[in-house]
């Protein structure tokens, strides 16, 4: 399974969560993102 792959399963995953959260009026992933977490996927690509 190619990186694109996965990738592209990640994203239909989260937006499928994003839904349901929102729906059940539950914060959306992007919540859950410290800028930590931004800064170690600036530096992975």
């Amino acid at each position: 399974m190619t990186k694109d792959a996965v990738a592209g399963r990640i994203r239909r995953l989260l937006a499928m969560a994003d839904k349901r959260a929102h729906e059940l009026g539950l914060p959306d992933t992007e919540s859950a993102v410290t800028p930590e977490m931004l800064e170690v996927e600036e530096a992975d690509v």
